[in-house]
């Protein structure tokens, strides 16, 4: 701040110099042919009120500040930042999976849910032809599914392949071993439809039984319903078991022991064929549907 003090003093003295040069050159100056002798005559003190009038009018035009000045530092330029040129990262969307719909089997025709996987197993219940349980297991070997029984939470059973077609993803299915064979119940045989018999002159559809139980089997009837109509069927009973050879019976047998398995008929007046039929088979201990005796219910299209 010294600095800048100093240089306006210069300043001031070099322009009252420059005014002293200036009016004693104005005193020297010869008189033009139209001024008098009179303008030469200055007032008394002319010249010093002139310099006090310059200095005052010098010193008016910008006042010495004798106060140390604080220097404000200019404020910071700003810093242009450009703006990102990377590419920004789009979030998909986030979208619900939908859940796969559990593997399922397709039965085809009636057919046993058993404690295990074959007929040693216990019958439980007879799964009935269109009907699509839930899978949650499979044997070994993919011949047997381990199905939720249909109307019953939390139970289950075994069903045969032949009958139980595997519907969805069923390859992630766990492999359930085998439980150990079952005591053979008292009374309990399992069934399986063979082939359409006929016309002789009426037609049969031919059934396999398979003794599973603990008691010889002695007797049997059938008893049929046609959902479709037209095929007049015809209740049966005998007190025997059969092989059959186109229309005639062949090797017959009076009962079926625990593991036998041998044949028995329904009778129709028409051709069943492509019909919806219920089936029941009646079967019993003693001749002549004597005896205990236990009915079960095939559904099926032959």
């Amino acid at each position: 701040m010294s600095g800048l003090s100093n240089q306006n003093r210069n300043y001031q003295f070099v322009l009252i110099g420059c005014t002293l040069i200036l009016l004693s050159l104005a005193c020297n100056l010869p008189l033009t042919a139209s001024q008098s002798p009179g303008d030469q005559e200055k007032p008394a003190g002319f010249v010093e009120t002139s310099i006090a009038e310059t200095i005052a009018v010098i010193g008016q035009g910008e006042p010495v500040d004798t106060e140390e000045k604080t220097v404000q530092p200019d404020p910071p330029t700003a810093t242009f930042t450009p703006e990102s040129t990377d590419t920004p990262t789009l979030t998909p969307t986030a979208t619900e999976t939908p859940t796969p719909e559990a593997p399922k089997v397709y039965i085809s025709e009636n057919t046993n849910c058993r404690t295990g996987p074959g007929i040693i197993y216990d019958w439980l219940v007879t799964v009935q032809k269109g009907e699509e349980p839930e899978a949650v297991a499979k044997d070994p070997l993919e011949e047997y599914w381990y199905i939720r029984r249909p109307g019953q939470e939390g139970s289950f059973c075994w069903v045969w392949g032949k009958y139980a077609t595997p519907v969805g993803d069923t390859a992630s299915l766990p492999v359930f071993t085998p439980p150990p064979t079952a005591t053979p119940a008292p009374m309990a045989y399992s069934i399986k439809y063979i082939s359409l018999i006929g016309p002789c002159p009426s037609y049969a559809l031919m059934y396999q039984i398979t003794n599973i139980g603990v008691f010889t089997l002695e007797s049997w009837k059938t008893t049929m319903t046609d959902h479709t109509g037209g095929s007049n069927p015809m209740s049966t009973d005998h007190d025997s078991f059969a092989e059959y050879s186109g229309c005639n019976p062949v090797n017959q047998q009076v009962d079926l022991t625990t593991g036998e398995s041998y044949y028995l008929l329904a009778i129709f007046g028409n051709n069943p064929q492509g019909h919806d039929i219920t089936t029941k088979i009646k079967i019993c201990t003693e001749d002549g549907l004597g005896g205990e005796c236990l009915v079960k219910t095939f559904r099926h299209t032959p």
